[in-house]
């Protein structure tokens, strides 16, 4: 059976598209800050994947800001594939298509060397071994210098923090929804109706075993520390904002 996590993904692809960049903290600030990270202007002809790419809205920075890039759409949501494929269209065969879960073999499918691997609030549905297997997987597909970075909901080094962060967005949420516009209305109740959902399952049942599909948290410095393991070079929680943060690497260049 679908959890709820998976069931909302699966049905809420156009509402997301059109108010997550609102209802998400900093959203589009977080994107610009791995962006920023990637240097993706001075990538060349290289290939950038992007996991859990849902909608499309960062390849589509990416792709425009750097015309001999290329893209590659991991995602297992057929409902976010419509939505991704109508915003990336303009790309044409810039962008691969590969419709698969993160922790299936969707890198058997790329045919090219690849520069960097991005992620942003979709592998913290994996549990902790398949987290660890995807870091492994994503250094071994990476070229020398590669750049794997995971913008994720994560917890905090304690549990009042954790709770603050998580509460943050609640506060965030309530004053972005005011101020959506009237056409986005609609749009912005039925996301909140969902995200009332999450607060019970992530705040009011932070104690109640999640299973895998939730909202599956780790601490940022395990996460971290899985990638120094792997043998990713320059580890570092480069960006934290509340219950988001940027943790990354690169691999070896020698």
């Amino acid at each position: 059976m679908a959890t709820e996590d998976q069931q909302r993904f699966q049905t809420m692809a156009d509402d997301y598209d059109r108010v997550g960049p609102a209802l998400v903290p900093m959203y589009g600030w977080l994107q610009e800050e791995m962006l920023r990270l990637l240097r993706v202007e001075a990538m060349g002809a290289g290939c950038l994947v992007d996991l859990g790419a849902g909608s499309g809205i960062f390849l589509e920075k990416a792709l425009s800001r750097n015309p001999a890039l290329h893209g590659v759409w991991v995602d297992a949501s057929p409902a976010f594939a419509e939505v991704a494929l109508r915003r990336l269209a303009r790309f044409g065969d810039r962008v691969t298509w590969v419709l698969s879960p993160l922790e299936e073999a969707w890198e058997t499918r790329l045919d090219q060397p690849v520069q960097a691997i991005t992620s942003m609030s979709a592998i913290h549905h994996l549990a902790s071994a398949e987290k660890r297997a995807l870091d492994r997987r994503c250094y071994d597909l990476l070229a020398p210098g590669g750049w794997f970075l995971n913008f994720d909901e994560m917890q905090s080094i304690s549990r009042e923090a954790y709770l603050e962060d998580m509460r943050c967005w609640v506060r965030h949420v309530e004053d972005a929804r005011a101020r959506l516009p009237v056409a986005q209305e609609a749009v912005g109740d039925r996301w909140c109706d969902h995200f009332a959902r999450w607060i019970v399952r992530n705040i009011d049942g932070i104690d109640i075993p999640k299973v895998k599909g939730d909202d599956l948290h780790e601490p940022f410095l395990d996460q971290a520390q899985w990638l120094r393991e792997i043998g990713f070079a320059g580890v570092d929680v480069y960006v934290k904002y509340y219950l988001w943060c940027l943790i990354g690497g690169r691999t070896p260049t020698t």
